[in-house]
């Protein structure tokens, strides 16, 4: 049996989700440096981020790339407004003292996690991918979205550390 092809695709899955937690650690990095906020609920937010672009991408019927690009605007800033109604109502409130901010990010993972159980349910529902072309390699094929998605990643992390540097 030959473990070229097995290895080969491990390896571009870990990289797609690789990606996707390079992304969440980009924006939680960018809180901590520019606010001094250890944001605890930084993964509900992006899980929020999430459930809203699965629900903007369902809501709009045509083509799957409609959705999805209403999805890639809208729920990134559907999410940084209740983080804005966070940060002003909470953090700003606790004067950001480490210790308080630190417990009330925690409490606002628990309330953001339980809304989004209350309404969404714990089962995952899939984004339609916006384009279905796959990349043909010599023992599979791979989808061109999860590729996309590797680029995508690199593009705003090395966008991030050229306007940072």
């Amino acid at each position: 049996m030959h473990f070229g092809p097995h290895l080969l695709l491990a390896a571009l899955e870990g990289l797609v989700t690789a990606a996707v937690l390079a992304l969440t650690a980009l924006g939680l990095s960018l809180v901590f440096g520019v606010m001094r906020v250890v944001n605890v609920a930084h993964g509900e937010f992006f899980m929020l981020g999430a459930v809203l672009a699965w629900a903007i991408s369902t809501a709009i019927s045509g083509h799957p790339a409609l959705g999805f690009l209403a999805a890639l605007v809208l729920a990134p800033l559907i999410v940084s407004l209740i983080a804005l109604v966070s940060e002003r109502l909470v953090l700003r409130r606790l004067n950001y003292n480490p210790e308080a901010t630190i417990v009330a990010t925690i409490g606002m993972l628990y309330i953001i996690q339980q809304l989004a159980l209350t309404f969404y349910g714990p089962e995952a529902r899939p984004v339609e991918a916006p384009f279905s072309y796959r990349i043909l390699l010599p023992w599979f094929g791979y989808s061109g979205y999860k590729l996309s998605i590797i680029a995508a990643s690199a593009l705003l992390l090395a966008a991030t550390w050229f306007v940072l540097t």
